[in-house]
């Protein structure tokens, strides 16, 4: 595995030469804690005080703040890492619990944590039909069987944000009682990584060994962005993902990659570090990404 430079070749190689989507101002190294538990960055808290650190088969959840460095287990539970979500409180943490029924079923359940007191509510009991869960400010939302149920932490129980599910590597929107197939690329394909624009007017998405691409929610307009993988959300008009190789079993290279839908483009980490699957805060402020060997890394940027 190719080592990891130092912080400041890797900042300076970030910002040489080429089209600029955004200035990088610094590079810190997160020293997060080493184990099973903790190898993976499962989200980034909207305020970027926290990271939310599961294991790569998604068990579990672990809080790690960011300024006092402490470590807090939110849950143990099975799949909790997979697409976990932060409230813009960053109070809350709404997660997936899989369980495995006497005859061999797989169900999930939705649970929301508090992060101060680890208490626990039930959102969703388990089912086989949980289609999609998503925050929307303070409010969870949940789709099953095509009907989205909301809990609101403030006392505003209107969505006014549609939720995006994965079905057989298919996508659907849900607004409402209304679902709908999203398929841009029709669907003979398979679609991976979706989410929606902060202003929740496109839909980010990436179809298998073809390239990350952004269209309107009813599927027109659609934007090639190139093999920009594990994409998400920088602001609504630029983008962040991984560009990277392997040889069939490791990962050999891989660079995080800005793009704008407009097609300028930036690489911002060195060609000496494998950085992976990047993570932003709200206001696009810090990009947070990992390496193979378990390694974090904070991004500070400015738009």
């Amino acid at each position: 595995m190719k080592p990891i430079i130092s912080l400041t070749v890797m900042l300076a190689t970030a910002l040489m030469g080429g089209a600029q989507v955004l200035t990088v101002k610094s590079i810190e190294k997160i020293d997060v804690p080493v184990s099973e538990e903790t190898a993976a960055v499962a989200a980034f808290a909207p305020s970027g005080d926290y990271l939310l650190l599961s294991s790569p088969s998604h068990r579990g959840l672990v809080k790690f703040d960011l300024a006092s460095k402490k470590a807090t287990t939110l849950t143990t539970a099975e799949g909790a890492g997979y697409n976990a979500q932060i409230m813009a409180n960053g109070a809350n943490v709404v997660y997936r619990e899989k369980s495995i029924s006497h005859d061999k079923l797989t169900y999930t359940a939705v649970k929301q944590v508090d992060v101060a007191t680890l208490n626990k509510v039930t959102l969703v009991e388990p089912t086989r039909d949980l289609q999609a869960v998503a925050v929307e400010g303070n409010t969870a939302i949940t789709t099953t069987r095509g009907k989205m149920n909301l809990r609101a932490m403030d006392g505003k129980t209107t969505a006014t944000r549609p939720v995006i599910s994965s079905e057989n590597l298919l996508l659907y929107i849900h607004n409402g009682s209304e679902q709908r197939l999203f398929a841009p690329q029709g669907t003979e394909v398979t679609y991976i990584w979706p989410s929606l624009s902060p202003d929740a007017t496109r839909v980010l998405y990436y179809v298998g060994a073809t390239g990350c691409f952004v269209a309107n929610l009813d599927g027109t307009e659609v934007i090639s962005m190139g093999q920009i993988r594990a994409p998400k959300w920088l602001n609504n008009n630029t983008i962040v993902g991984m560009r990277d190789t392997d040889n069939g079993v490791f990962v050999t290279s891989s660079v995080i990659v800005a793009k704008t839908l407009a097609g300028t483009e930036q690489v911002i980490t060195g060609d000496d570090t494998i950085a992976m699957f990047p993570l932003t805060n709200a206001d696009g402020t810090k990009i947070v990404f990992s390496t193979p060997a378990g390694e974090v890394y904070m991004m500070n940027v400015q738009q």
